[in-house]
């Protein structure tokens, strides 16, 4: 007998992937944007869950219901308290149960081909999280940068598929959560999130742990700058102390959570040891970490040997720069 090809077929033999869409009182032309290019992704095995984590302001549902057309997707039950950006997204992996799972945010956009090509990669490179480029652009949607990867000087913008990148994340984001797709799985054995840094660097501080991570040198999404959503590295940052308490203890008490979670990670050692630098304010000892996080050693270099007022002059005039 002779079978007919569908579509249908096609799906079943594709592996599923979650993606895990958090919103709090979104900016609706930007969601719809964003909904839309995940409707026309090429990727047809997905399932879209959404969590609206704004209590005084529930978003409308009638635009997932415009917007996805040929996705399926569904809305969690409502939280009578809002559980806040890192919570928000432990739930949605808790709920979630797709063999991969892709973070999305409610104002960027992803290419047709993002899930298809990312699928690929964890599946070719045998690899627990892959990471890929993205362009950035603005409000209006022009775009300000071709790619991050390609014109950024950081350490953290510019390894490798297989690099430990475990160490230099705990202190510098090596990725945002958008630009992410994981193995299910694997990042459901990482919950609970840790409290101590975002859901993104948690996630691949583990894949490192517990496996190694893959970078994918193609701009996938578009990720928006604006007013909003640009959180400077020094806000609500007044003094040393403050600093101290957080953005130095922080890291500190993540590096002791993960040890305790992952004993067996040969970077941990480094990692304390960089975290007791910067709590010791010793420029000699912050220095010989210079490869872990440049900029941030320049930094606390320079907080260390200038006095008080003079950091805090030197704060607000950072705060007041773009």
């Amino acid at each position: 007998m002779r079978v007919i090809y569908n579509a249908n077929m096609r799906k079943m033999h594709m592996k599923k992937v979650n993606v895990l869409l958090s919103v709090y009182n979104p900016n609706r032309r930007y969601l719809e944007e964003q909904l839309r290019s995940l409707d026309n992704q090429t990727y047809d095995n997905m399932d879209i869950i959404i969590f609206d984590d704004c209590v005084k302001n529930r978003c409308d549902q009638k635009i997932f219901e415009d917007c996805l057309k040929k996705k399926q997707y569904h809305v969690l039950p409502y939280k009578e308290k809002n559980l806040g950006y890192l919570k928000a997204f432990e739930y949605l992996v808790k709920e979630s149960e797709g063999e991969y799972i892709a973070l999305c945010d409610q104002d960027d956009i992803w290419t047709s081909d993002k899930i298809e090509k990312c699928v690929d990669c964890l599946e070719h490179d045998d690899t627990l999280l892959v990471v890929t480029d993205r362009k950035l652009i603005d409000g209006e949607g022009k775009v300000l940068c071709d790619s991050v990867r390609h014109t950024s000087k950081q350490p953290h913008e510019i390894w490798n598929t297989g690099d430990d990148i475990g160490v230099r994340n705990f202190f510098t984001a090596c990725a945002p959560g958008m630009c992410m797709v994981v193995v299910g799985d694997f990042a459901r054995s990482t919950l609970p999130f840790s409290e101590y840094t975002g859901h993104d660097k948690w996630l691949i501080a583990c894949a490192c742990a517990c496996g190694r991570v893959s970078f994918l040198d193609e701009p996938l999404s578009y990720y928006r700058r604006y007013g909003q959503n640009v959180t400077g590295v020094l806000a609500g940052i007044k003094s040393k102390k403050d600093y101290d308490e957080q953005r130095i203890m922080p890291h500190f008490e993540l590096i002791k959570e993960f040890d305790k979670r992952y004993p067996g990670y040969e970077g941990i050692s480094r990692a304390l040891e960089f975290a007791n630098a910067r709590l010791s304010h010793n420029p000699i000892a912050l220095l010989k970490n210079y490869s872990i996080a440049p900029n941030l050693v320049k930094f606390e270099v320079v907080m260390a040997v200038l006095p008080e007022y003079i950091v805090k002059i030197l704060i607000r005039f950072l705060q007041k720069q773009k």
